[in-house]
């Protein structure tokens, strides 16, 4: 008993020593691999693998923030039911609360809350709420980074989204979406590990204004 708990004590020093001497190269490739990933079980399973760099790297957000995405991420795939696309974004949500509390300054987290609540519509029920929450999301998102095409993506996309009898639709949000659009092409993140979606959606969504 005495041996498998060094034995557990030991693993743990080593992987906190991997993380914290490589936590570039780890963010990066696990960046890369859920960029890939089309499986919600699989999503689900490597945003484990970023809480536990999180849970090691304490003065980084990223990795919760990554962790926080790929939940929301998973709801992309596989044709989860509605209840279950809620549980995920419930995990997300415990998370971005956390980083809310610790970064405040941060526009991709609340760019990534905004996202969270547009997802929370499932139905026409959650629609006013949900679009209303998403909008000061974004507000606060803008107000700390104006240079953040995200902020302008989700905002097209939730007017995209609204009934034109409450002030949205296609025509309403095309400004945005082209706005983000030409943001996106010249974005240059600070660094590789910062998000980059948004991209592909926003063109898609795009698209069907034209």
């Amino acid at each position: 008993m005495k041996k498998i708990i060094a034995l557990t004590i030991l693993f743990a020093a080593f992987t906190s020593t991997v993380f914290s001497s490589n936590y570039e190269e780890v963010m990066k490739t696990n960046i890369d691999k859920m960029l890939s990933l089309t499986s919600s079980t699989e999503l689900i399973a490597l945003a484990n693998q970023f809480e536990r760099i999180a849970n090691t790297e304490k003065t980084e957000w990223l990795p919760g923030y990554y962790s926080a995405y790929c939940f929301v991420r998973s709801t992309f795939f596989d044709e989860m039911k509605n209840d279950e696309k809620h549980q995920q974004l419930d995990k997300a949500q415990k998370i971005i609360d956390q980083l809310v509390k610790s970064n405040k300054k941060e526009s991709e987290v609340f760019a990534l809350q905004a996202l969270v609540y547009q997802l929370r519509i499932t139905d026409m029920s959650k629609g006013y709420k949900y679009s209303k929450l998403a909008t000061e999301a974004i507000g606060v998102a803008k107000k700390l980074n104006p240079e953040n095409p995200r902020v302008y993506y989700l905002r097209g996309s939730n007017t995209f989204h609204t009934p034109k009898m409450f002030g949205g639709g296609a025509e309403k949000a095309k400004p945005d979406l082209e706005k983000a659009s030409k943001m996106f092409e010249t974005y240059k993140a600070e660094n590789e590990l910062l998000p980059s979606w948004g991209s592909l959606h926003n063109n898609q969504l795009l698209s069907k204004c034209k």
